[in-house]
């Protein structure tokens, strides 16, 4: 059985902790710069010494997480190298989707195996990440024995693994951090428009709840760019012109995010094949005139202040 120590008791860490424990690995020590929050963690997963020092931590361990902020990763990883504290051939993950395994090189050079493993969810609180976790995606890159671990690891909590070089890992995480925090944003520019509409927040986003779901059901169930609708789709240059004079008698700034999500989703439209290029024209054509329309306005602006 795999003895495991995990650096770090947020989010990720103690429900990292947990479901590994519930996997049949032996958790056999967390750390934490507060034993607060080392004690809760512990009491969450049912098992593991309690310490403050990431050094005996990691002594204890053949498989060693780092789940603390991204930008004491690099940092702790050195103090533990430093200090002794990875055996030779101890294997050491992060679980950031932003940075490679390369930030844990330090251990590498103390002969230990490195790598990353990402889960490619949305991670709340610790009672969504335990619920979430299992069955997902991980992006996983790291020292080839690395990747080997981490894939047994992934297929233990029932996900699957997605393998890529490190240097591709900013890009991966650009993926994805489009994909899950620009559609909270965008979502969040409905709601602007509804509540411009005269329609209260708590209400908008209600009202719109089970039209995301279907859109996201769509993507799941016919893929994009076929789950596209719409007036862009559909090439309606009329009720396109008609969102826009109505954004533009509100707040004026709104056109701007409105012709750009517009232009990307004209792509899409065609891509999907119920857009023609001519209609596509058509609808840049008219972004471009609420755009010119709108600079004007900002820089008239400006200059009267």
């Amino acid at each position: 059985m795999h003895k495991i120590s995990i650096i770090g008791a947020g989010v990720v860490g103690t429900a990292m902790g947990y479901l590994l424990k519930r996997s049949r690995y032996s958790i056999v020590g967390i750390a934490s710069r507060k034993k607060e929050s080392v004690k809760k963690a512990v009491e969450f997963i049912g098992e593991g010494e309690i310490s403050t020092d990431p050094v005996s931590a990691a002594k204890k361990a053949d498989i060693v997480f780092i789940t603390t902020p991204d930008s004491a990763i690099e940092e702790v990883c050195k103090k533990v190298s430093s200090e002794g504290g990875f055996k030779k051939g101890t294997f050491v993950f992060h679980m950031s989707g932003a940075l490679s395994s390369e930030i844990l090189s330090s251990a590498r050079m103390e002969g230990a195996k490195v790598g990353s493993i990402h889960p490619l969810q949305s991670l709340a609180d610790v009672g969504k990440a335990v619920k979430n976790i299992p069955g997902s995606y991980f992006c996983v890159e790291g020292d080839e024995d690395a990747v080997v671990m981490a894939k047994e690891i992934v297929s233990a909590l029932g996900g699957k693994e997605i393998t890529i070089g490190a240097e591709r890992k900013t890009l991966y995480h650009a993926g994805a951090s489009v994909a899950s925090n620009f559609f909270v944003a965008t979502i969040r520019f409905g709601l602007e428009l509804l509540e411009a509409a005269g329609i209260k927040r708590e209400d908008s986003l209600k009202a719109l709840m089970p039209l995301i779901k279907g859109t996201v059901e769509n993507i799941e169930n016919l893929g994009i760019p076929k789950a596209l609708t719409g007036p862009i789709s559909r090439g309606d240059t009329g009720i396109i012109e008609d969102h826009l004079k109505a954004i533009k008698r509100g707040k004026a700034e709104r056109v701007g995010l409105y012709t750009e999500l517009g232009r990307y989703t004209v792509k899409v439209a065609v891509e999907k094949g119920t857009l023609k290029e001519a209609d596509a024209e058509k609808i840049l054509s008219l972004f471009d005139k609420y755009d010119k329309c709108h600079r004007r306005k900002e820089t008239s602006y400006a200059h009267n202040r």
